[in-house]
């Protein structure tokens, strides 16, 4: 399923605020972006917090004992 501008977009930006690749997935409600979290204290959060308030949903988990971020855009059909 190819993503939104919008999607691309936040994907861009996340990967441009970790250094580093991040992975994007569909949702039921649209594409889900996700990696792992910088450590407490590092100095990209600044940068990384910017970039999740630009989306429709975003947060963190930590499923496997490693903390990840997410951040998801609402993929409306046409």
């Amino acid at each position: 399923m190819p993503i939104s501008l919008q999607a691309a977009a936040l994907r861009t930006a996340l990967e441009r605020a970790l250094d580093e690749p991040v992975h994007a997935l569909s949702t039921d409600r649209g594409i889900r972006i996700h990696a792992p979290a910088p450590p407490p204290r590092d100095a990209r959060w600044e940068r990384v917090l910017e970039v999740l308030r630009t989306a429709d949903w975003w947060g963190s988990t930590d499923t496997n004992g490693a903390p990840e971020i997410w951040a998801e855009i609402r993929e409306v059909s046409a």
